[in-house]
């Protein structure tokens, strides 16, 4: 067994109804994040990076008059958000293949045959299931909306790794969820809303005179160091928590 190998044989315990270990859980995705740095940083840069620019190109329009507001400025800005939703849907896609290729013995394929192998139409669908079904429980309260993100955080790796429909995807991140609710929160929740908030945290048309390289840059560089970690921990914990269930059943 190869080292990688024996490092997952001891993410799922002896015991199957243990939980995955934190600490190995973590080892396999900065394992991977180091040994496949190129795939996984160069994409975040690009994937983080663009779609920061494509903000800051539609905040510009909209603050300059470029559009006709109301309804131009929120098209335009409806259109920035779906792009940017499209290309963190992609990338979180690549780091499922990424994962499976590093550290289950799953065909490493190149960019291309990735991109063609993602099932986008599903993974955009359940952003935006996701998304409103969040943002509906935030609005009755705070817990509800943090409840169901966390029961419904990995509908992505579920559709990529086991290739299911949507509602199917929904159900199986449930069930995967339930047993450890607050694992879940603490390496997928927490990770990815602190992620978010760091990634807007700077508002580039506001501190730069011509904002698209810096954004370009730096939240390509953000991406690079935190948007990859946190995507590849919710990715390999996908994956520990699948084989968990299968080798249980």
């Amino acid at each position: 067994m190869n080292p990688t190998g024996a490092l997952l044989s001891q993410i799922i315990p002896d015991e199957i109804h243990g939980r995955p270990r934190v600490r190995e859980i973590m080892r396999a995705a900065l394992r991977t994040y180091r040994e496949r740095f190129w795939r996984v940083a160069g994409t975040a840069f690009a994937v983080f990076g663009v779609v920061a620019v494509v903000d800051a190109v539609a905040t510009v329009l909209v603050i300059d008059d470029h559009v006709p507001r109301p309804i131009g400025a929120a098209l335009t800005s409806l259109a920035a958000g779906v792009f940017a939703m499209v290309g963190v849907v992609i990338y979180a896609g690549i780091l499922d293949k990424v994962v499976g290729a590093h550290l289950h013995g799953h065909p490493d394929l190149s960019m291309r045959e990735i991109w063609s192998a993602l099932s986008l139409r599903r993974l955009v669908a359940a952003d935006v299931a996701l998304a409103l079904a969040t943002l509906a429980g935030l609005a009755l309260l705070v817990i509800p909306g943090v409840l169901i993100f966390t029961m419904w955080s990995l509908v992505g790796p579920v559709i990529t790794i086991e290739d299911r429909p949507l509602s199917s995807a929904l159900g199986r991140s449930w069930r995967l969820v339930r047993p450890c609710f607050w694992l879940v929160l603490c390496l997928v929740t927490v990770p990815l809303e602190t992620e978010q908030a760091v990634l807007h945290a700077i508002h580039y048309t506001e501190i730069f005179e011509h904002p698209l390289v810096p954004a370009l840059l730096l939240n390509g560089l953000l991406g690079m160091v935190i948007g990859s970690v946190v995507g590849l921990i919710e990715v390999v914990l996908a994956y520990e928590l699948i084989a968990r269930t299968k080798t249980a059943s």
